[in-house]
C-alpha cells in the first residue's frame, strides 16, 4: 500500500514542526553552554586518623583533565546546575531524533553540520 500523496496542509504542518524543533534545539544548546562542564566527584583523605571528604569538579580544558575544588557553600547550586544540564542534554537528544525523523518525512537531505552549529 502506497502512502498518500503529498498533502500541502500536512507538508506545511511538518515543515512548521521541523522549524520549531530546530529553534528549540538551538535554544537548548545555548542554554547548556551556560552551565558548568564536567562531573562532580568526592575525594576522601585520611590525615592523622581523621577522615576528610571534599567535592571537586572534573572537566577537560584544552585536552587536559582539570580538577577544581568545590567549597561546601557552592555545592547545592552546582548540583542543581549539573542536574539541569543533564536534563537539557536529554531533551537535546530527543529533539535531534525528532528532527531526523521529520527530515526523513519531508525528504530533506541530511547535511553535515558541526556538533554545535546554530540553526539557520
Amino acid at each position: 500500500m502506497k502512502v498518500a500523496e503529498n498533502d500541502a496542509v500536512v507538508q506545511g504542518m511538518l515543515q512548521d514542526e521541523h522549524e520549531r524543533c530546530r529553534v528549540a534545539l538551538g535554544a537548548l544548546e545555548r542554554k547548556v553552554d551556560g552551565y558548568p562542564k564536567g562531573a562532580l566527584n568526592v575525594r576522601v583523605k585520611q590525615v592523622g586518623g581523621r577522615r576528610y571528604s571534599y567535592h571537586y569538579l572534573v572537566s577537560r580544558e584544552g585536552g587536559r583533565v582539570v580538577n577544581r575544588h568545590i567549597p561546601k557553600a557552592e555545592l547545592p547550586t552546582l548540583q542543581k546546575q549539573l542536574k539541569e544540564r543533564d536534563r537539557c542534554r536529554e531533551e537535546i537528544r530527543s529533539y535531534k531524533s525528532r528532527i531526523a525523523y521529520l527530515e526523513k518525512l519531508l525528504r530533506i537531505p541530511r547535511r553535515k553540520r558541526s556538533p554545535r552549529a546554530q540553526p539557520a
